[in-house]
C-alpha cells in the first residue's frame, strides 16, 4: 500500500497460515483475483492520511488500518494496525505468521512507486 503523496509511505504485509494444508504453508503478500483470497478491499480511505481495508483469507479476516497525525519535522507521524480475526472456532485455526514492511522517501529508479 502507498499513499498519494509526493514522498509516499510504502507498507506491505506478508502472512502464512500454519497447519491449513500438509507441506509448506503458502506465503501471501498480494491479493489477486483467482488466488483464493477474497473478498478484499478498502472499507474507507482518503488516499493520503487514513484508511481501513479487509482481506478474507479462508477462515481468517485480516484488517489493516493506517492513520497519519500531522506535525513534526517530517510531515507527521504514522500509525498502522493489523488485526486478525478467526472466522471459525479457535481450536480449528492456527494463528498466521506475519511480517510487515515499511519504507518512505522519494521514488528511485529501482523503486519508482
Amino acid at each position: 500500500m502507498k499513499t498519494r503523496s509526493p514522498q509516499p509511505l510504502l507498507t506491505g504485509l506478508m502472512w502464512a497460515q500454519q497447519g491449513t494444508t500438509p507441506g509448506t504453508p503458502k506465503l501471501r503478500h498480494t491479493c489477486e483475483q483467482g488466488d483464493g483470497v477474497g473478498p478484499y478491499g478498502w472499507e474507507f480511505h482518503d488516499g493520503l492520511s487514513f484508511g481501513r481495508q479487509h482481506i478474507q483469507d479462508g477462515a481468517l479476516r485480516l484488517t489493516t488500518e493506517f492513520v497519519k497525525r500531522p506535525g513534526g519535522q517530517h510531515g507527521g507521524n504514522w500509525s498502522w494496525r493489523v488485526t486478525v480475526e478467526p472466522q471459525a472456532s479457535v481450536q480449528e485455526i492456527q494463528p498466521p505468521s506475519m511480517a510487515a514492511t515499511m519504507s518512505s522517501g522519494p521514488p528511485t529508479q529501482d523503486f519508482p512507486c
